[in-house]
């Protein structure tokens, strides 16, 4: 079966804080917020068009992913710190997510499941289901949006859509992913918040292929890699290649980066 192209254009930049652009930000578009002292801070005042800080942040990491078997350089960040560690999610509270699902293909519910299921147990970051959700793909998703989920970041979006709705769809596209980071005054960032999308017609006619399975649960870990903070690799046998061919899983090099990710700090200020 001929290679599946899963891209993701993932943009990263700064916005002045007060600019009005920061409510309407692109996949790994950096936010700084009202100056802080950073990680840890006793009381962080809270930061206009942001949700109050730390919410559901545990004093430590709610797991810790067992270290791979094989040790592997193969893996890519789309985002480091100033120190040169990578920009991930805060390992001490869960990941909220939501899915489109007004044109998922049947059967796909138990195949995100698993990919979810597989991504966690390497990363150590813990995904909670709040349901379904009529919220659409945009290129500018706001990351906090309380009157459509509360006072809290906004839940990873994932969807079902079409190249129509997700222009980012298009050709032979047939997933893109990446996530939100913030910061305070500077300091280090971390993610916030992302979006997943898929494409309902080529997802669908892949189902019912031949091991169609196999690559649909090979594109929904991609993607969810991305969101991670994984970038693409040069490396064909991994799964953050940028078309999968074999649907083999995670391989080595995929395992090393998220074990790396679920590293990043608590952030009980953001």
């Amino acid at each position: 079966m001929a290679g599946i192209a899963a891209v993701v254009a993932v943009l990263v930049g700064w916005y002045l804080q007060g600019d009005p652009r920061i409510t309407a930000l692109l996949p790994g578009l950096s936010v700084p917020g009202a100056p802080q002292k950073g990680p840890g801070v006793a009381e962080t005042p809270r930061t206009p068009d942001a949700p109050p800080p730390g919410l559901e942040e545990a004093d430590a990491p709610l797991a810790s992913p067992s270290a791979p078997g094989t040790t592997n350089d193969s893996y890519k960040f789309l985002a480091t710190n100033d120190d040169g560690t990578p920009v991930g999610y805060s390992p001490c509270r869960p990941l909220h997510y939501v899915v489109n699902n007004a044109s998922a293909p049947a059967g796909s519910d138990a195949l995100l499941a698993t990919a979810l299921a597989n991504i966690s147990a390497a990363s150590g970051i813990q995904f909670i289901n709040d349901g379904a959700t009529d919220e659409l793909p945009v290129d500018r998703r706001e990351p906090y949006q309380p009157a459509k989920y509360g006072d809290r970041w906004a839940p990873l979006l994932i969807s079902w859509t079409t190249p129509v709705e997700a222009p980012a769809l298009a050709d032979n596209v047939i997933g893109t992913g990446g996530s939100t980071m913030y910061s305070l005054d500077k300091g280090p960032k971390s993610y916030i918040t992302g979006s997943l999308q898929l494409d309902t017609p080529q997802v669908t006619e892949l189902l019912a292929s031949p091991g169609g399975a196999d690559h649909v649960l090979a594109v929904m870990q991609h993607e969810l890699g991305h969101v991670m903070g994984l970038d693409h690799v040069d490396d064909p046998i991994q799964l953050m290649y940028p078309e999968i061919g074999a649907p083999d899983g995670l391989a080595a090099g995929d395992l090393n980066g998220l074990h790396l990710l679920a590293s990043a700090p608590c952030r009980k200020d953001i």
